[in-house]
């Protein structure tokens, strides 16, 4: 688990970036006054919050019974759909469902303290991305400071990534049912690692399963979570708690402890412990919706736990897997980057009657632009709102991203392949303008 900022810092950092944001705007281009909502009106679909509702995915079985009643002719509000009901509620079977996709981790290390050198061992959690019961075979993520050491000798067959690393799967935490993990690849830039296990006894025939995600995206403040890991090291146990914001950018000291990184994060309150990190964050159904990597550790602050989004975290996860799958020497991601700066120029609430929700939409405007980047050749423009975003696979898949918030850009970024196409939409002097390219090598980054 690294340390958060202390408050102090932080209220630094975001009364550094308001001051740097306001330096040189007063002659740069002004956006217009289109959300993506106001082009999607335009367009003669619904009104703001029924287009925003329509961007997301039910999170609960009630949610979904609810749109199978519209569908079969219902007419009233979710809220009143909900008080007609009398059902019994027991989220301890989606919780047995997380556990089954939940390992405690242990990697060793040894340093030198004096004239000898003395073993120890990080302790964290991780999740199962893929299992093979059958044949004892597993991938699974978790967080890259899990695996990694600054203090180590650095003698490893990866510098400061261990070569011990141990899983245990819930209630097989002895030695005897120890399951070996190598080190497939990581971005410490993201805090993001995947784990590879091969020919496992102790896996084979388990209960274990891999993890099934909901959208992150779709997250709801107050809604249920659970943070299910190896708290404090000792065995997999769970915390309850509620999403107390659905999306935010948290400074972070990455694993090297020098490098200061700025994540995208969920909060909650459900209590964090070291030793949860790498763990997941599950909703009451037992569906992941966050990684969990920190907590603030600043006296007076309660209830801030972090995770990383689910969306974000398996996107990073599955781009690592393909980069290494194509060379033998790669160890990270490689990331598609456009090569513009956004902000966030406008931010509204948008209150749903009748599914008693509440969206945030923002308008996310590009105030700077690389030379020579992908956004310059494909002709984006400074002060260009975000509208959507489209992938087309070399391989046929589509996948479209409404932008009500300036993350998805990246997310969708993620996803990205070298010849795929992207496709961008923007929202210009109150115009819908569409940009397209295709994306080369040189439009990736590596993140190790």
């Amino acid at each position: 688990m690294k340390r958060i900022f202390p408050a102090a810092a932080l209220t630094l950092a975001l009364a550094l970036t308001a001051v740097l944001s306001g330096c040189g705007l007063f002659s740069a281009p002004k956006a217009d006054a289109n959300f993506p909502s106001d082009v999607a009106a335009s367009r003669g679909e619904e009104s703001e919050t029924e287009w925003l509702a329509s961007l997301s995915e039910p999170t609960t079985e009630l949610r979904r019974a609810y749109e199978e009643a519209k569908t079969d002719g219902y007419t009233g509000s979710y809220l009143e759909f909900l008080s007609a009901l009398s059902l019994p509620s027991d989220d301890s079977l989606g919780v047995q469902t997380a556990l089954r996709s939940t390992v405690s981790v242990n990697a060793g290390f040894t340093k030198r303290e004096g004239v000898r050198n003395v073993s120890y061992r990080n302790l964290g959690s991780g999740v199962f991305l893929d299992v093979d019961t059958a044949e004892g075979d597993a991938l699974v993520l978790t967080n890259y400071h899990v695996v990694y050491s600054a203090g180590s000798l650095g003698s490893e067959k990866i510098a400061h990534i261990s070569d011990e690393i141990v899983l245990y799967t819930f209630g097989a935490e002895v030695s005897a049912r120890a399951i070996e993990a190598t080190f497939l690849g990581g971005a410490m830039e993201y805090d993001i690692a995947v784990l590879r296990v091969e020919d496992s006894e102790a896996l084979r025939g388990s209960a274990a399963r891999a993890v099934v995600a909901a959208d992150s995206d779709s997250l709801v403040v107050g809604q249920t979570a659970y943070a299910v890991g190896n708290a404090d090291g000792q065995g997999i146990s769970v915390t309850q708690g509620g999403v107390s914001v659905t999306a935010e950018y948290v400074p972070l000291l990455a694993s090297d402890d020098v490098t200061s990184i700025n994540l995208l994060e969920i909060r909650t309150d459900a209590p964090i412990n070291h030793g949860n990190s790498g763990g997941g964050l599950f909703n009451a159904e037992g569906r992941l919706i966050g990684i969990v990597n920190a907590r603030l550790e600043t006296e007076g602050k309660l209830g801030f736990g972090y995770a990383i989004p689910a969306n974000r975290a398996l996107a990073i996860a599955h781009n690592i897997l393909d980069a290494c799958a194509a060379s033998s020497s790669v160890r990270g991601a490689r990331v598609a980057t456009l090569g513009v700066t956004i902000e966030t120029e406008d931010s509204a609430g948008r209150y749903d009657e009748e599914t008693g929700r509440y969206y945030i939409e923002q308008k996310s405007v590009i105030r700077s632009i690389t030379r020579g980047s992908l956004a310059e050749r494909m002709g984006l423009e400074i002060a260009d709102t975000f509208v959507t975003v489209t992938l087309r696979s070399s391989g046929g898949a589509v996948r479209t991203a409404e932008i009500t918030r300036g993350y998805m850009v990246a997310d969708l970024l993620f996803e990205a392949r070298v010849g795929d196409t992207l496709e961008v939409s923007v929202s210009r002097g109150g115009e819908l303008i569409v940009k397209t390219a295709e994306l080369a090598s040189r439009d990736f980054q590596a993140c190790d």
